[in-house]
């Protein structure tokens, strides 16, 4: 028997029968069982239970045989709907075959070259910016130190400046960012890792700029243009969805929180390595130059993978996953038609804003409130940040494909808002620098949401406008992380200011506020909205397995 959509069948009830996106009616035309009465309610309350599954994962339940059914379904009774919305496996008949392991999909994998380049393209990325995300605080604090030599409250004066940075590139990112999805799905994947990889360069060359005349316009005007190279991560999501097998995906995004922690490992170590060789005075400045150069090297190495890199696009039309591209002239309106014609995508939309405005306190706050709070300088800062990536390695490599395995991506998303909005806590009160780490090992499963989110968004978005859509959902998060990071800094400002209460960590407290009202809302979300493409858990696969073993049908028919 063949079939030729993937998608959850609907169950007509009343007659036996299921329609099916893709247009076919699958009826149950005889029972081969004496007791036809019996078994042919168990039947359908059995096709009731497993509506949802994947029908590659039913045929093999559709053979025939002459056993009767109502004792199997009687015995093992209802799936219930939380195992079904767990991890599938196409690959292999239910109940058969070997256990596959957590990168199972990473190494069967029809193009694993083109992934392993395109992860190590976007740790490349990773590594250098991050370098040079530790880099820029000293660049303001060196700028007020000279312009302001008799400014009492240095790191105030530096934050104020650095507010600036942290939110304009956001506004770019909102307003040209759908239009780089639209470009993507259109032109393909690997001309917008073209363009965010310059863009990123040319932002690290501005600031060598800046340091060298003490003019910060420089910086401003490109670093705020530059804020579009996050179309190229936006990209790397919609390049692997191309490659890759639908139920495969949550999986292979976790490897992108993988590529993400050893940059964040990597990043850090390299930065302070590069400050071996400078001079006291220099290392007072907090100015080491090595660390941009390095920065922008490894950045330039992204530069140099991408021509090895196949299109995904064209790969995707290859085994027919994208039968035409379809591309809208106007990405503000491809937004706005999100939200208008598919609620639950537009909904899952709003919860990743919610993790885009709530991350940028630490972002834009962390360096300075450590060297405040607990006198860190940028090499315990970067080491800090290095475990916090090791720890981000171990919940993305293994931990995230494990829970993905018992739990679906929609309960990993909650429990990632729960975890956010409890470190958020303790991060507001870490008066004490090992309150602060303990907080930053827990807070390292919180990034997963992010991967996990865009992976429910590209799961249920059609293949020809996928670029479109998971770059416009980061362009209006783009529109929050500006909010974010302005509030953030200002909150930050003014209470370390001196003209109200001494608390440092009060950007954070806020922001718990804002991660528990998410989780509350992802609650409710979850409840309105059954999961349009949900995935089968290897729970559900041995109770089936189980059926099997004693259920079977006759004359499955598939009618066009």
């Amino acid at each position: 028997m063949e079939y030729e959509n993937n998608n959850p069948s609907i169950i007509n009830e009343g007659n036996g029968s299921y329609s099916n996106p893709s247009s076919h009616d699958y009826s149950v035309n005889e029972y081969s069982d004496s007791e036809s009465s019996v078994g042919k309610e168990s039947l359908i309350g059995l096709l009731e239970d497993l509506a949802n599954i994947d029908d590659k994962d039913i045929s093999p339940l559709l053979v025939s045989s002459k056993i009767n059914v109502s004792q199997s379904v009687q015995d093992f009774g209802k799936i219930n709907e939380d195992d079904i919305d767990g991890a599938q496996e196409h690959q292999l008949p239910i109940g058969n075959g070997p256990k596959k392991s957590a990168i199972a999909p990473f190494l069967e994998h029809k193009y694993k070259k083109d992934l392993v380049l395109v992860l190590l393209m976007f740790t490349f990325m990773i590594m250098g910016s991050l370098i040079y995300s530790l880099f820029i605080p000293n660049v303001f604090l060196n700028y007020v130190r000279i312009n302001f030599p008799d400014e009492k409250d240095i790191q105030t004066k530096a934050t104020y400046y650095k507010s600036f940075s942290d939110s304009i590139p956001y506004i770019s990112m909102f307003c040209f960012g759908a239009l780089g999805g639209v470009l993507s799905d259109k032109f393909g994947r690997k001309l917008m890792f073209y363009y965010g990889t310059i863009m990123v360069i040319l932002d690290m060359v501005s600031c060598y700029v800046t340091i060298r005349t003490n003019n910060l316009y420089y910086y401003y005007v490109v670093h705020s243009i530059a804020g579009t190279y996050n179309v190229a991560l936006a990209a790397v999501y919609s390049y692997i969805a191309d490659i890759s097998e639908e139920h495969a995906v949550p999986y292979l995004y976790s490897l992108i929180g993988v590529s993400l922690g050893l940059g964040v490992v990597l990043g850090p170590v390299i930065s302070v390595a590069s400050t071996f060789h400078e001079t006291p005075q220099q290392q007072l400045d907090h100015l080491s130059m090595s660390s941009l150069y390095i920065g922008c090297g490894l950045v330039a190495c992204s530069l140099f993978i991408i021509p090895f890199l196949k299109e995904s696009l064209t790969i995707a039309k290859e085994n027919h996953k994208i039968r035409q591209t379809k591309s809208s002239s106007n990405p503000f309106k491809l937004i706005k038609l999100i939200f208008s014609a598919n609620g639950y995508v537009a909904f899952v939309i709003i919860l990743y804003t919610s993790i885009s405005y709530t991350e940028q306190d630490v972002f834009t706050t962390y360096y300075y409130h450590n060297e405040l709070v607990y006198n860190w300088d940028g090499t315990y800062n970067s080491f800090y940040m290095g475990g916090v990536g090791i720890l981000m390695i171990i919940w993305s490599l293994i931990l995230i494909p494990i829970l993905l395995k018992r739990y679906s991506e929609r309960k990993l998303i909650s429990v990632g808002f729960l975890v956010g909005a409890l470190t958020h806590v303790s991060y507001g009160f870490a008066y004490n620098q090992w309150i602060w780490i303990g907080s930053g090992i827990v807070a390292a499963f919180v990034p997963n949401i992010l991967y996990l989110l865009q992976s429910v968004i590209s799961r249920a978005t059609p293949p020809e406008i996928k670029g479109s859509i998971l770059t416009g959902s980061r362009a209006i998060g783009s529109l929050a992380g500006f909010l974010g990071s302005l509030a953030a800094s200002n909150i930050y400002r003014e209470f370390t200011s001196g003209n109200t209460i001494y608390f440092p960590g009060a950007a954070y407290l806020v922001n718990s506020i804002v991660l528990f009202s998410t989780f509350i809302a992802s609650l409710i979300i979850w409840k309105k909205y059954k999961n349009p493409n949900p995935l089968i858990r290897k729970n559900v696969k041995k109770k089936i397995a189980i059926i099997k073993k004693s259920t079977s049908l006759t004359n499955i028919s598939v009618i066009n």
